[in-house]
Formats: C-alpha cells, structure tokens, sequence
C-alpha cells in the first residue's frame, strides 16, 4: 500500500501544491525590515559546520531559524553513521555516478530546467556550481545529526531559505512557470532532485558493480530520507510528519519512477535542459588533465554517462552515446573497480578516510578552499530584482 502511494497521480499532484511558507516568511520579511544587503549578509556569514549565529543577525531570521530547530525524533544514530560511511567507501565513484548520471536526469524535466536556467549559474561558472552540489553531498553526509546545529540541517535551513528566493524571482524570469509547472521549488520537484543524491547514487553504484549491498543502500538512503524531512517537506505545519517521504530503496523507486512518467520529456522539448547537459559533460572533460584528454581519454565521461545513465537517458538531454570505445570504457572501469577492492586490502577505516578527502579535494582544486554551495549567484540576482 506504501508503494501504491508513490504511484498515485492525485497524491503527487497535492504534494506538488507545497511550497514552504515558513521559510517564504522570513525572506519576505527580511527584505521588507532590513532590506536586501542584510539577507545577503546573513548567507553569507552563516556557512559551515557549526557557525554561530552573527550577533547582528536580524529577528526574522533568527526566528526561522529557531522555528527549525528541532530535528526529526525517533533517530538511528548508528544507521545514520553506517549510511554516511557508505560515502566514505565509494567517495569516487559517487562523485563519478553524480556527475554523470544524478545530475543530467534532473535536467530531464524541465520543470527543474527552467529554474536552473534562470541565472545562466550553470553556463558562466559550471565548475563552481557543479562543484558546489558535490560539496551539498559532503555537507549532507556529515550526519549524524544529533542537535540543531550539524553542518546537514544547516545545509538544509539554508536550501530552504535559497529556494525562497528562487520562487521570488522566478515569476518575472519566467512568467509562464507557474502556469505550466506550478509551484517553484515545490515539494515534488525537491523529492526529485534529492533522489538524484540517493536513489539515483544507489542505482549508479550498483550497475558500476562495485559491491554495494542492499543493506549499505538502505543505510544510505537512510541519511537522506532524514534530510528530507529536514528540509520543510512535510504536510503543512507538521513538521515531524513523515507522509510525504519515501520510507525505503523500494518506495523512493517507485515515486522516482512515478516522477519520470510525469516530468521526463524529449531533447526537443527541453532545450534548458539539453543546454545544462552539455555544460555538465564539459565541465566533465575540463576535469581530465590535459594531456590524458588530449590522447584519447577525453571520451571518458560520455562513457560513464554511457554505462550508468543509459543510452535513452542520454539522448533525452541531447547527448549521443560513445562510438567505439572499448578500450577506454575498460581502462575506467577496472579502474574504479581496483579502487574498490583497494579497501579490502588496505582496511575500511584507511580507504574510508582517503575516499573523503579525495572527494572533497575535487571539490577544493582550483577554489582554494570550501566551496560556498549555499551562496551562488542566484542570490546576487534575487538582491537585483527585489
């Protein structure tokens, strides 16, 4: 009956209807009180794992972030902790499935297209945003989050407060959205875009046939359903309230399957879509060093997107397979395939930690430093227009 649930058109056309007034509140009223610098200023000093609130910081903000404090009750510490180890495990070849599989299937619909397009964020500084959704993953992944004040549920209040902007500017980018597509940033399409960090991970992890096992996705899964919940999803003003989260692999599927019936559309359909794709497999090879790409390894990310992504999903965002590459295809993956027996040799604690600073330190070339995922370019064009 749960799985039916996922599946039912009138159930997802209700959750399609649910912004999120608590954090639309405070936006609205930030700007209105203290004007457009003093929200800017709050996302921007507000960054990090345990960051203390600045002393100034206004009193809407600080009453959503008090309104939100409360994690989800009930938690399993341990799962969290062995969901989070899953990450830690396979940290490069999740970084691999994100890039080449997570991200162009969200671009698919283009009710997620058309509000990433609405800054062109993505044509004018792919590897920052890209980059930046990698380090939303490593922030996420930092559970257990045992109070209010872990990097994941900062992560997620401060998503909340961003997508209350995007739905402020998007009617005068594109006045036809809510027309068409309805709510920005509603519940639907963020259970959509979330899948792509877990469900769609799971997926991709298992056709690269590495050894992730069924319990390890379920501990993964785990930490995201938490961080559903944490990120306002809910029937309105039940906030514990769980109905709107997959409980399980299975039920993610089956709503993640009920989501692509509804959203997918053709190339032609959604040239935002094919347009971020392209970016996404530039950005791709940018990351080979020169002179790999150069003798012949810079098809190696249309391969990936390839093997987990799947030929119909690739030519749904405009991008044709890869042409005799076997070699190549081989050489990637019996690469990715040696890294994961690496952990058996050298011990789970050892290749946990190097996977996590690997992950993180493609995150780190070329920034110097932690990227700021929760203060792009959007907000420059929310302080512009309000």
């Amino acid at each position: 009956m749960a799985i039916d649930k996922w599946k039912d058109d009138e159930f997802l056309d209700q959750i399609r209807k649910g912004g999120d007034d608590l954090a639309d509140e405070a936006v609205t009223r930030l700007h209105s009180e203290h004007g457009i610098e003093a929200v800017n200023r709050i996302f921007q000093n507000l960054r990090g794992d345990h960051q203390p609130l600045p002393d100034d910081a206004p009193a809407p903000f600080v009453d959503f972030m008090e309104a939100t404090a409360e994690v989800p009750g009930g938690l399993d510490v341990e799962r969290l902790e062995r969901g989070v180890e899953v990450l830690r495990t396979h940290a490069i070849p999740a970084a691999v499935v994100l890039l080449a599989s997570s991200l162009p299937s969200g671009y698919s619909a283009p009710c997620l297209s058309r509000v990433l397009t609405v800054s062109n964020n993505l044509g004018t500084h792919p590897y920052r945003r890209l980059m930046g959704v990698l380090q939303m993953v490593v922030n996420v992944s930092s559970m257990p989050p045992t109070d209010g004040d872990g990097r994941a549920h900062l992560t997620a209040r401060k998503l909340r407060l961003l997508h209350s902007g995007i739905r402020l500017i998007v009617p005068r980018y594109r006045p036809e959205y809510r027309e068409k597509y309805g709510v920005p940033c509603n519940h639907e399409d963020m259970l959509g875009t979330i899948m792509g960090f877990s469900l769609l991970v799971i997926n991709g992890l298992k056709r690269l046939e590495i050894g992730l096992t069924d319990e390890q996705a379920e501990d993964f899964y785990y930490v995201w359903r938490i961080f559903i919940q944490m990120m306002g999803i809910h029937p309105t003003g039940e906030p514990m309230n769980a109905e709107y989260v997959p409980e399980s692999v299975a039920e993610a599927s089956a709503f993640y399957e009920s989501y692509s019936r509804r959203h997918y559309v053709t190339a032609a359909e959604n040239p935002d879509g094919v347009f971020l794709s392209r970016v996404n497999l530039a950005m791709m090879r940018s990351l080979i060093p020169g002179k790999l790409r150069r003798a012949c390894f810079g098809g190696i990310p249309r391969l990936a997107m390839e093997e987990i992504l799947g030929v119909e999903g690739m030519r749904r965002v405009g991008i044709e397979p890869a042409r005799n590459h076997a070699l190549q295809r081989r050489i990637f993956f019996t690469l990715l395939r040696w890294l994961q027996r690496l952990e058996g040799s050298l011990g789970e604690h050892f290749i946990g930690q190097a996977g996590a600073l690997l992950f993180q330190k493609l995150i780190n070339v070329s920034r110097g430093g932690e990227v700021e995922f929760i203060v792009p370019e959007d907000l420059e064009m929310v302080q512009q227009q309000l």
